[in-house]
Parts: structure tokens; sequence; C-alpha cells
């Protein structure tokens, strides 16, 4: 291939990168339940799914969950799914002032030592024991 035939095709390909967007998606508190949570609090329920995020196979449902702390709630929290191997809370750190409660700083899934939460549905309560936090920053990229 001569020399500028390359310089041309690679200035094409970078012109076309450099105005191709890329997708970002910032996550606010949220919850990820089990599917023996799930039953529980949402009885006989199929999750309903609302809207696919940017992340291939996750979606936020529409149900929402009541997040009940010492010291207030918050209410409407998102279920994300699909459902987990274990339920965990994400949220941020005002969100665990207004609880009253000292979540740590952790990746998703590093639940060890985190403090529990009353979580409130429109058919039941449920005390998690533990799998509060506030989620520490991250990126989730596809290969594309």
């Amino acid at each position: 291939m001569d020399k500028t035939l390359l310089e041309s095709t690679v200035h094409k390909v970078l012109d076309e990168l450099r105005n191709r967007p890329i997708p970002l998606g910032v996550s606010n508190r949220h919850i990820h339940l089990c599917a023996a949570d799930y039953a529980r609090l949402f009885p006989e329920q199929a999750i309903r799914e609302k809207k696919a995020l940017l992340q291939p196979g996750q979606y936020a449902a529409e149900q929402t969950i009541t997040l009940a702390g010492p010291k207030r709630q918050l209410k409407k929290v998102r279920l994300l799914g699909p459902l987990r191997n274990v339920s965990q809370v994400e949220i941020s750190r005002t969100d665990a002032r207004t609880l009253g409660i000292a979540a740590p700083l952790r990746m998703s899934g590093d639940l060890q030592g985190t403090p529990g939460i009353r979580l409130i549905s429109p058919f039941a309560e449920l005390e998690l024991a533990s799998g509060v936090i506030v989620a520490q920053r991250h990126i989730h990229m596809s290969p594309a």
C-alpha cells in the first residue's frame, strides 16, 4: 500500500472515530435482589422491564423498593435486573447520611462486613442483614 493511501485511510478512520458518540450512563441509587428476596418482596410477580441499560443484558425494572434506615427512608429505589445470587443496595454518601447508616465505599459485589437495611415493597418488608454499599466509581465497557 502506498504511503499516501495509507495516510488517507488512517485519517478517514480517525475522523470517523472522533465523530462517533460514546454512550455513557450514570447510575444513582438502586437495588439488586436475589431470587429468594425478590419472591418475598414481590410474591408471584414477574419482574417487569422498564428500560434496557447500556450494559448488555441489564435493565431497570418497573418495581421499586423503599429503603428504611434508622433516620429516614428513601422511596422509589429502582430494582435492576436480572436477579443476582446475593442482594445488594448501592447508594451515595448523601443517601447513607440521610438513612443513618455507615455504608462503606466498595466495588459492586464486595459485601463482606457491610451494614444491612430494611426493604419495603407494596407487598412485604424484609430485613436485609448486610449488603449496603456506596458504589466505588467504575466503568462498564463492552468489547466493541
